[in-house]
């Protein structure tokens, strides 16, 4: 189709990396499906990404104004795509107007997990989750894509049949805004069976873990650039916060204990989980800890979450926004 497209995007310190790791998996998307030309927009704090060093990008400043950096990136190249996968703390004030300016120059404007407050100015939403609430009195007519297979999984490769073993991986985040490496990895020592090999990734954003002085068991810390399919392929057992890398964890169907350290807000998708049967719930770092000691126990249980897991996320979303991509094109 020979395209051009501008990805945009939030990434940082006390922000994590899902919305970039989302970016990237559509950049690919539009690159290999529809030959498009794709250039990042980043506003946040710099990072190296080896999936990301394969497109133009540009990181921008926080204080920088990202609405009109947009409209100003869209006049220097000729740009028929804007995807926006923002922050909701960090979408500007004035984005209205900009949205608005950007399809009065020929663009077509997407807003990846968001801007529904916005959908008169958008040509369509596409929301990676497997469960959408409008706001009260909603009633735009934006097209709005959700569910199971809209995912945006960046995975490289085939999920395999689940073994038990004693590979456990732990993810806290790319920032780990809740300093878990401070506490979970205690917890874990101190209640996971003694042969337990624990595979701590630590963020590009996030602080180094803090060890148990005398670790009853091995603990390898990972800084991973980018991707963690080959972590997540090894391992028999995980433990995560809710995000963009649980999924990713279903999809591989790793049996996996998830909890939200960030208040109440994910509520509401965590009791969908548990409802689904894809994955153990938990209500913090602590229970979670002893959950996870449970499904080590219970083979059975395991392979249950490996195989509903893998059955209700077969397909990554990264051809769906492609084809949603080419029929606006058209």
């Amino acid at each position: 189709m020979g395209i051009n497209a501008l990805v945009v995007c939030h990434a940082g310190a006390g922000l994590g990396l899902g919305h970039l790791t989302r970016s990237v998996v559509v950049a690919s998307a539009l690159q290999q499906e529809l030959d498009a030309t794709v250039r990042f927009l980043i506003q946040g704090d710099p990072v190296h990404r080896d999936d990301l060093a394969q497109f133009e990008h540009h990181f921008l400043s926080t204080d920088a104004n990202l609405a009109e950096t947009i409209y100003q990136q869209v006049q220097l190249i000729e740009t028929q795509i804007v995807v926006l996968d923002l922050h909701p703390e960090l979408v500007p004030t004035d984005i209205d107007l900009h949205l608005k300016a950007l399809r009065q120059v020929g663009c077509r404007v997407i807003g990846v997990d968001g801007l529904i407050s916005h959908h008169s100015d958008l040509d369509l939403i596409f929301i990676p989750s497997f469960r959408l609430v409008l706001p009260v009195g909603f009633e735009g007519t934006t097209p709005i894509l959700y569910g199971w297979d809209c995912f945006l999984l960046n995975v490289k490769r085939r999920a395999i049949d689940w073994k038990p073993g004693r590979q456990v991986l732990a993810l806290t985040g790319g920032g780990d805004a809740t300093n878990l490496g401070r506490s979970l990895p205690t917890l874990l020592n101190a209640a996971l069976p003694g042969d337990t090999i624990l595979n701590w990734v630590t963020g590009p954003y996030a602080q180094m873990p803090i060890w148990p002085e005398q670790p009853r068991f091995s603990m390898i810390n990972h800084q991973p650039p980018s991707g963690l399919d080959g972590l997540m392929t090894r391992v028999s057992y995980a433990v995560t916060v809710y995000g963009v890398s649980f999924f990713e964890l279903l999809y591989y169907g790793v049996p996996t204990v998830v909890f939200s350290p960030y208040g109440n807000k994910d509520d509401p998708k965590l009791m969908a989980i548990a409802t689904q049967g894809v994955a153990i719930v938990a209500k913090d770092e602590a229970e979670a800890v002893i959950k996870l000691k449970e499904l080590m126990l219970d083979d059975g249980l395991a392979l249950a979450l490996s195989w509903r897991a893998r059955q209700i996320l077969a397909a990554p979303g990264g051809h769906k926004f492609a084809q949603a991509v080419a029929a606006l094109m058209a």
